[in-house]
């Protein structure tokens, strides 16, 4: 989150509530852990450690704003964990692979309606990743984030193509034991 975070405020300086709103717009909640609760706990590290500023405003209405920024520290330390981040595989977990090592608790039908509720998922979420593309390309946006929206594309069309793949063979292995 410290990166997530970090990045944002290399755009611009920003308070809480404008993080929250980027956090959104950027649909960064599909591929982050932030929550605007987590955004002030981050923040508050990050301030600690020197990676941002904090300045405080007074509104018209006399409340006072924080409003951070990142540091030429903060800013070092994004670019050494992109560097860390864009050279070495990192595996995720997936909540289906606990699922598959307790698949046996499931009936043969409950395997092939579960999986179906699944695709039907990664088929939604393809779609919507197709729409973000066409938004980007249509306001030019940044090819960083093109590729965020491509590269979501290309890992749910192959998780998509892994399910069809093992119900072929899950459903297939049924047909045998039927035949023995």
């Amino acid at each position: 989150m410290e990166t997530a975070l970090l990045g944002l405020l290399s755009e611009r300086p920003m308070y809480p509530y404008e993080i929250e709103k980027n956090v959104w717009e950027h649909d960064m909640r599909y591929w982050t852990e932030i929550s605007l609760s987590s955004i002030y706990k981050v923040l508050e590290k990050l301030e600690k450690k020197l990676l941002v500023d904090v300045n405080l405003t007074v509104t018209d209405t006399n409340k006072v704003k924080k409003i951070y920024s990142i540091t030429d520290k903060g800013t070092k330390k994004l670019k050494e964990r992109i560097v860390e981040i864009m050279s070495e595989l990192e595996i995720s977990i997936y909540q289906i692979d606990l699922a598959l090592a307790n698949l046996n608790l499931l009936t043969r039908e409950e395997v092939n309606e579960v999986l179906g509720k699944y695709l039907k998922s990664i088929d939604e979420r393809i779609t919507c990743y197709k729409e973000l593309e066409k938004y980007l390309l249509e306001h030019e946006c940044e090819v960083g984030n093109l590729a965020l929206s491509r590269r979501r594309q290309f890992l749910i069309k192959a998780e998509r193509d892994w399910v069809l793949s093992f119900l072929d063979e899950y459903n297939a292995e049924a047909g045998e034991e039927g035949n023995e």
